[in-house]
């Protein structure tokens, strides 16, 4: 893997809003990233490319964020990926963590702890 494709990260979220806002913060960061709006999107693109961190909404219409995590386990499991989610139910925190995902942070959350988190996950990624 390039020291380039190190740092490749896609984020998936139906928020368009939000999905752009983290794509300029982790753009500025200095990854290298790309967005899909739906579980279904994603597939496609996770076909193409590996991506070492992946960010997902938890809940979003058709694919749901677990199908993509389970997803992601299948194609790529070296893959980190960090489920985001507005609804804080803990059976949602059990069922993403058991599936395999590296962290699950609860929205609105600030820029900074996902830029810690994607530092981490890429971090551990590369030892």
């Amino acid at each position: 893997m390039s020291s380039q494709s190190k740092h490749r990260i896609l984020i998936v979220d139906d928020d368009s809003e939000f999905r752009h806002s983290l794509k300029r913060i982790l753009q500025k960061a200095g990854y290298h990233v790309s967005s899909a709006s739906n579980g279904s999107q994603a597939s496609e693109m996770l076909n193409k490319r590996v991506y070492p961190l992946i960010l997902v909404d938890l809940h979003m219409p058709g694919k749901s964020g677990l199908e993509l995590l389970s997803e992601v386990r299948e194609k790529s499991p070296e893959s980190k990926v960090i489920m985001m989610t507005v609804d804080g139910a803990l059976d949602n925190y059990a069922k993403a963590m058991s599936a395999g995902a590296f962290a699950f942070l609860h929205k609105p959350v600030k820029m900074k702890k996902i830029l810690t988190y994607a530092r981490m996950a890429l971090n551990n990624n590369l030892n």
